[in-house]
């Protein structure tokens, strides 16, 4: 057999074992059944121009994609007054100039969630809500779906008592990418009253 024939041999044998691992992770992270007694909020692209995958979890939060220099504006002009990035490798400051919002970053990776994180995430979330000079709050990372989605299902199983189950259903209502397989998992075995526990601690 040729050289060439046996390298192209070789290629596709690469593309298809790929492929089969493809299917295999993104097969770990399956949409889950559809709770039957809640129709949650859906992604919104269009309701503030400059901010993708947009939603309002409560009166007080929202959260989507990350805004464009306008969409900070339009952000502020519907009344949000902080804003929460979760982004590791970008600083929104610069698109905040032109705004009075508050701004606060908390780093999380998209593909690994930490406990510590969320826990530093909660706690300061839940004291900017209660000032009513830093709420409405929102929350974005890159795209507005997997650090900012399970960040946001956290949040409603906390406050709102939600199952794993409901919290994990909205995070694919949001575009979950389902490549990061390992982050509905980690939402399941999330203990939410050590989680508690840790933010009455915290400083």
């Amino acid at each position: 057999m040729a050289a060439g024939a046996r390298i192209g041999k070789r290629i596709r044998g690469l593309f298809l074992l790929w492929g089969a691992i493809v299917l295999l992770v993104t097969g770990c992270a399956t949409r889950p059944a559809t709770p039957p007694t809640r129709s949650g909020p859906q992604p919104c692209d269009t309701c503030i121009e400059g901010v993708s995958n947009f939603s309002k979890v409560s009166p007080l939060l929202w959260r989507g994609a990350q805004p464009t220099e306008a969409g900070f504006r339009n952000l502020e002009a519907a009344g949000a007054k902080t804003i929460i990035s979760l982004r590791e490798h970008h600083d929104d400051l610069p698109l905040l100039e032109e705004t009075k919002l508050n701004y606060l970053r908390i780093p999380m990776d998209a593909w690994n969630p930490e406990e510590a994180e969320l826990v530093l995430f909660l706690t300061q979330l839940e004291r900017l809500l209660k000032d009513p000079d830093s709420a409405p709050v929102f929350v974005h990372c890159a795209e507005g779906k997997d650090r900012t989605g399970y960040s946001i299902a956290a949040y409603r199983m906390l406050f709102e008592n939600w199952t794993a189950e409901d919290a994990i259903h909205e995070m694919f209502d949001f575009r979950f990418n389902t490549v990061w397989f390992r982050n509905p998992g980690f939402l399941k075995r999330l203990d939410i009253e050590r989680v508690r526990k840790r933010m009455q601690r915290a400083p």
